[in-house]
């Protein structure tokens, strides 16, 4: 039996039927592929400040505690009765058994979140009728393969999303309560994504709901068992690390709310310009969407969007192309919709495409050549800006490196960092601590400069008493105590 696929006689150029069972192996052969690519250019060392908190409270979480010390790295919200976590606990959590394992296998999460992201938005467009080899162009965005190699939690709370809206629409009760948990307890605003579904679906099913219709109202009480428990999941998780009901985060540097209108014209501009050129027309993907009458997934996207809009903060890199891939971290939920929704955009013009070009050109090698495009642009962009990623990387993995080397030749388990060498330092198999006043360590990493892809470099003195330079990488130096 021929699926209803893009890539059959009547939907794809033209060409010769071609089984769900064919579609299916390419796209686990490009999925493959991507996967090779991110193992070739596998990361050394953490990114982004944010990935600094969750891997910090793993560690912590490893030590057997959730409130750190004084020198545990990581990052802290003071507050009168200590320091507690900035960033959500369940994130955490996942990675801390990889941590324990082998620290660089902590970016696993990452790139499993993003596979299982695209496969499910293979099974959205199979369910609509459409080859899963669309749902490619998920991996091979630039923005999914940056961020897949990174601690962050982006990527899981774009897919937890996913799969509320996916598991909510087909009443799965277990799928749908764990996903709106994951939604719900990984990021403060999870929690109106998961009423954005709900009161979509609720929107979608209003002409049975009035009628009592039996099966749409189980869906309705399923959702509001399902945010109930999020809640419950996000209340105790916060309870634990910072000894109240909501996250840690704090913002006592803004003059303004982190939400405020004055973002609008910094922040707003760069999403709209995300959803304008990244890739072209995004925007596009929301119609498939809004003709199913799923009104769930509408919601979120434009809610979402203009939501962080107001936001004080959008990331940004150091060139306007830079700037494109990194800005659409903070609304991930509402671009993986946009991109299954453009996916079944781009298929649906393949398919006129293919109708008007069959009188001139041979559709049969314009179908292979498409397929093989789908197949071949997720390893292709995995491979480059993997490859850049690693070279920008490479610095402080030798430092790393060299660093272990140290400590292994002085038979020292513990590994003491300065601030701007953290990215690099949490990644040491051993104990990790930040460097302070309160003793004096055997071996040191210091970075003698700003470890932010995006600052201008400042640099910072090395130099202590007491210390000599074992080592020198790069802006990294390795200092080992001086004999008593």
């Amino acid at each position: 039996m021929v699926a209803p696929s893009d890539f059959a006689a009547d939907a794809d150029f033209g060409g010769r039927p071609r089984t769900d069972r064919t579609d299916q192996i390419l796209f686990w052969l490009g999925v493959a592929g991507w996967l090779a690519a991110m193992a070739l250019t596998w990361p050394s060392s953490l990114s982004f400040g944010d990935e600094v908190g969750y891997v910090g409270e793993a560690r912590l979480l490893l030590e057997g505690r959730v409130h750190p010390l004084a020198n545990s790295p990581g990052v802290w919200v003071p507050t009168p009765s200590g320091g507690v976590a900035q960033y959500n606990l369940l994130l955490p959590l996942l990675i801390a058994p990889l941590l324990a394992v082998l620290p660089r296998a902590i970016f696993i999460g990452s790139i499993l979140a993003a596979i299982v992201l695209c496969w499910m938005g293979s099974c959205v467009l199979r369910a609509w009728g459409r080859s899963p080899l669309w749902a490619l162009i998920i991996l091979a965005h630039p923005t999914i393969a940056i961020l897949s190699r990174t601690v962050l939690a982006d990527l899981m709370f774009a897919l937890f999303a996913v799969l509320a809206w996916w598991s909510l629409g087909r009443s799965h009760r277990v799928a749908t309560v764990l996903s709106f948990v994951g939604l719900i307890a990984i990021k403060p605003i999870g929690v109106t994504l998961a009423f954005a579904l709900t009161v979509g679906e609720a929107a979608r099913l209003w002409p049975e709901i009035r009628q009592r219709d039996a099966r749409a109202m189980a869906r309705i009480r399923l959702a509001m068992v399902a945010i109930a428990a999020g809640l419950v999941a996000m209340a105790s998780s916060n309870l634990i690390t910072t000894g109240r009901l909501w996250f840690g985060y704090r913002y006592l540097f803004l003059t303004t709310p982190p939400f405020w209108y004055t973002y609008l014209p910094s922040t707003g501009v760069s999403h709209l310009r995300s959803l304008l050129l990244n890739p072209p027309l995004l925007i596009a993907g929301i119609w498939p969407f809004w003709r199913r009458r799923d009104y769930g997934v509408v919601l979120l996207v434009l809610g979402m969007t203009l939501m962080m809009s107001f936001f004080f903060y959008v990331d940004f890199g150091k060139s306007a192309l830079d700037s494109l891939v990194l800005s659409p971290r903070l609304i991930l939920p509402a671009f993986a919709f946009l991109l299954i929704g453009y996916a079944e955009c781009l298929a649906q013009l393949g398919h006129r495409i293919g109708h008007k070009v069959a009188a001139f050109f041979s559709t049969e090698v314009l179908a292979k050549l498409s397929r093989a495009c789908l197949v071949l642009a997720p390893a292709i962009v995995a491979f480059g800006i993997g490859g850049r990623h690693k070279r920008w990387q490479e610095p402080m993995g030798q430092a790393l490196a060299v660093a272990t080397e140290v400590t292994s030749r002085l038979h020292v388990d513990e590994l003491w960092l300065n601030y701007t060498a953290g990215k690099a330092g949490l990644l040491f198999r051993g104990r990790v601590r930040m460097l302070d006043d309160s003793g004096r360590p055997k071996v040191i990493l210091c970075n003698s400069q700003d470890e932010s892809y995006r600052a201008s470099v400042v640099r910072f003195d090395c130099a202590r008493p007491g210390y000599r330079l074992e080592a020198s990488v790069n802006a990294f130096q390795v200092m080992v105590r001086d004999s008593d």
